[in-house]
């Protein structure tokens, strides 16, 4: 749907839902829909979706498609001490990172050719634990990742841990989407800090489920808003 289907077909069902209901603005239905959205994708992404991995079928690749994403870098910062190991290094991320889909790190191996490893996620307890156990620790052809923040240069980052020389981190990952906006925001508004219109990057195979969801939001919070206005009068009449 491009930015004025979004507007009309909202309009339509809001108020065929809510008849009595006093129009909502352009800014006020762009929030609606921007958390109609987040909360669709939330809800199709990752292992813990009560739809399984969006790679897990055919309809779910095709609802996230627009917002898989490559990065590549091949600017590590070393340790400098506050890494868990003396060999770490950092890589800064995008901070739009939602989902790591797959990894994988450049070594320099000794007398090899640079070879290809696979990067696996670790928590901080099991590289405590494994790095004392020689037959755990990463080889040639797997190196360790543990998340990170650095505030001094308040970006998102991660810390690759490799028995080699890490030369370059590369990354496939599922980004959040911008937030819909049906009209240039001026005034001081905006949404996540976005002002320009846009219609949803997702796929518009998913635009319908947008629109239903963000019209139930808005219902709800018109009839809860009704209903508070309703008991307050009726405590004034006591």
């Amino acid at each position: 749907m491009n930015i004025s289907e979004f507007n009309n077909e909202f309009d339509l069902l809001y108020d065929n839902a809510n008849s009595s209901a006093p129009g909502l603005d352009l800014y006020e239905k762009s929030v609606y829909l921007t958390k109609a959205q987040l909360e669709l994708f939330k809800s199709k992404y990752g292992k813990d979706s009560p739809y399984g991995s969006f790679e897990g079928s055919e309809k779910r690749r095709t609802d996230l498609a627009n917002l898989i994403t490559n990065y590549v870098s091949t600017q590590p910062d070393s340790s400098g001490g506050k890494g868990v190991t003396s060999s770490s290094v950092f890589f800064a991320i995008p901070g739009n990172l939602c989902y790591a889909i797959q990894e994988s790190a450049t070594l320099d191996i000794p007398n090899c050719k640079a070879s290809v490893a696979n990067v696996l996620p670790k928590t901080h307890d099991e590289v405590n634990t494994q790095l004392n156990n020689p037959f755990k620790r990463p080889d040639a052809t797997v190196a360790w990742r543990l998340d990170y923040f650095d505030a001094s240069a308040n970006e998102r980052v991660v810390e690759i841990i490799s028995n080699y020389t890490v030369l370059k981190y590369q990354m496939r990952y599922l980004r959040y989407p911008k937030p819909i906006i049906l009209e240039n925001l001026d005034g001081g508004l905006s949404i996540e800090g976005e002002v320009a219109s846009r219609t949803s990057e997702l796929n518009e195979s998913v635009h319908g489920e947008i629109l239903d969801r963000a019209v139930e939001l808005a219902t709800r919070d018109y009839k809860e808003q009704k209903l508070k206005g309703q008991l307050q009068t009726n405590l004034r009449n006591e």
